[in-house]
């Protein structure tokens, strides 16, 4: 079955796939190069922050402008994820210092945010930050049982219901839509009925959002509204899988995921690091240049993905290798290299630049996304157990009702030799399922020291069912190969080098011949020799040349140079030319076919 049929065919009708449940938060621990960028998070960024000026201050004095936004319930809601998939208690105070103080700070009517009166609900981004406030509020009494949270949260949504029809007209039709406006309370009521049972959140969804019949068009562009804003389309499709998942199962509601997921795979709307869009909004032309891979655009795909998963709606193999793609690359790339400084946009090619505020959406946002990593480890299904991304963790989880402990010890993605070793409480039969990527050629796997005889096809689950005993050990095989990749759009004539799920790039700086010259300049006099690969502790060798024609100068100079990995901060070109790519790179992008 090819890519494009199996990421839109969707398994038939819906309602009879079983759905899957992700490992609880807490149930996994991990470490390895996920575990890393989680401490090194909390460490370096988190505990760094200063919440009384930035976050604390604006809540309390309640004086802030039409059009400031914090970002207060993002960064909140991180910390509740935080707190419930790390063993620090300091996260776990930090958190609870969070959540009081919204709680300390909610006014008697039920306000939660930071505007002065005579610009509350109408002021653009206040329902916003107020949606992430009550999920932060919802998240917290899901995990830790605190019912002053849950209280919180209905009084701050019972505000904005009491006071949506009072809102001026036209609030709805300034320079952008309602939906980015108000982005993150439609999940926050969806969370809120769920819990409750309370109708008058389902019905605001459904008439004052109207979210069961959006459908817009996937939008290439910024044009007037910003209808082409790839944050917003993904968290509007994530809304509708939610109803789809608390409400009633209806096609309808799947129709915009499955234009997305079309889109990102076969409509060139998904860039070789993992991510897409130009300006936060959507494109089709492969442009990898400024204002690329917005970090919230980056966080919801990994959510969309994981709805996607959960629901049993979409290829899950599919599903992880998009994830960890994005992952590994523009995830990672978002962050500096001490783990201080988050960028709002990554690009593939030219200089990076970090966002210089902590408050704003997309520091948030990478806060959000780090914080759920161990959640998108394993998954459980009816049948056993899936293991979605590679780590090295710990996870204690439930297959056919009995609890499995899992040991995992890998160097993945450095190394695709991942060792599993499971401990059921008692012999169970279950089936374990191993993703298989699609850039892996020759996967193996052995139980126990035998080979294993069952299908093994890249790009699928392989499954092993079986009755599994305590300290059963089953050895996964994922060599890595270096391979070159075609560009496409304006990426024509280029190519990109991979390694497994990382992506390759090149610090222009440290080639003396290009210490002076603009990145993009130096990527059109730059030639690469695709015949020259050779990967070594972690870096890419490579023979690099001028082009004496691009610049113009009598004789080309040569040198050797080493690839880095994408999310290295130095990284400023990451498509190449080549000598003769026609006859030296033949293949495209393995996710894209």
């Amino acid at each position: 079955m090819g890519i494009r049929h199996a990421a839109i065919l969707w398994l038939c009708s819906a309602l009879s796939v079983a759905t899957v449940r992700a490992a609880e938060p807490g149930e996994v621990r991990i470490g390895g190069a996920l575990g890393e960028r989680f401490g090194l998070t909390l460490s370096n960024n988190v505990f760094k922050l200063d919440h009384e000026r930035d976050f604390y201050k604006p809540f309390r004095e309640k004086c802030e402008r039409n059009g400031a936004f914090i970002g207060y319930g993002k960064h909140a809601d991180a910390l509740v994820h935080f707190a419930k998939n790390s063993d620090d208690p300091n996260v776990r105070r930090l958190k609870d210092e969070l959540i009081d103080f919204i709680i300390a700070q909610q006014l008697p009517d039920g306000y939660t945010g930071c505007l002065r009166p005579q610009d509350r609900m109408s002021g653009v981004w206040d329902m916003h930050d107020m949606g992430f406030i009550i999920q932060a509020l919802v998240a917290d009494y899901e995990f830790f049982g605190n019912g002053k949270a849950l209280e919180a949260a209905k009084r701050n949504a019972d505000y904005i219901l009491s006071n949506w029809n009072g809102l001026p007209d036209g609030w709805e039709t300034s320079f952008v839509t309602d939906r980015m406006i108000t982005l993150g309370l439609t999940y926050a009521l969806e969370r809120l009925y769920a819990l409750t049972g309370d109708r008058k959140y389902l019905d605001f969804v459904l008439r004052e959002r109207s979210l069961a019949t959006w459908n817009l068009p996937v939008v290439i562009g910024r044009g007037p509204m910003v209808y082409g804003h790839s944050y917003v389309y993904l968290s509007t499709c994530f809304e509708q899988l939610e109803l789809y998942r608390i409400h009633e199962k209806q096609d309808r509601l799947l129709q915009a995921s499955r234009n997305l997921l079309d889109f990102m795979v076969n409509g060139n709307g998904l860039l070789i690091d993992g991510t897409g869009g130009v300006c936060e909004c959507w494109t089709d032309d492969q442009d990898g240049e400024g204002s690329i891979g917005e970090t919230c655009t980056v966080a919801y795909q990994l959510i969309f993905y994981d709805q996607l998963l959960k629901l049993g709606l979409a290829d899950p193999a599919l599903l992880g290798d998009l994830s960890e793609r994005a992952i590994y690359n523009a995830l990672f790339g978002a962050q500096s290299r001490d783990g201080r400084k988050i960028r709002y946009y990554t690009p593939l090619n030219g200089r990076r630049r970090f966002w210089k505020p902590d408050t704003y959406c997309c520091p948030n946002n990478f806060r959000r996304a780090i914080s759920r990593l161990p959640e998108y480890v394993f998954y459980e299904d009816e049948d056993g157990i899936l293991a979605n991304l590679y780590t090295a963790c710990s996870a204690k989880l439930k297959a056919r009702g009995v609890t499995v402990s899992i040991d995992e010890k890998t160097d993945y993605p450095a190394d695709g030799k991942i060792v599993f070793t499971l401990d059921p409480e008692k012999e169970t039969a279950f089936a374990f399922k191993l993703r298989l990527p699609r850039w892996c050629r020759n996967p193996a796997a052995r139980i126990n020291g035998e080979n294993v005889t069952y299908r093994m096809t890249p790009g699928e689950m392989l499954v092993l069912p079986r009755v599994w005993r305590k300290g059963d050990r089953v050895e996964l095989d994922l060599p890595m190969e270096v391979r070159t990749v075609l560009g496409r759009q304006r990426q024509a004539g280029r190519f990109a080098v991979m390694r497994g799920p990382v992506v390759y790039g090149l610090n222009l700086a440290s080639l003396q011949a290009f210490r002076d010259r603009e990145p993009l300049d130096a990527a059109t006099a730059l030639m690469v020799d695709p015949l020259s690969l050779v990967y070594a502790n972690g870096r890419i060798k490579v023979r690099v040349s001028t082009n004496d024609a691009a610049v113009g100068v009598a004789g080309a100079s040569s040198a050797d140079a080493e690839l880095v990995p994408f999310a290295d901060e130095d990284v400023t070109l990451t498509y190449f030319r080549a000598p003769d790519i026609k006859r030296t790179v033949t293949a495209n992008d393995e996710l894209l076919k």
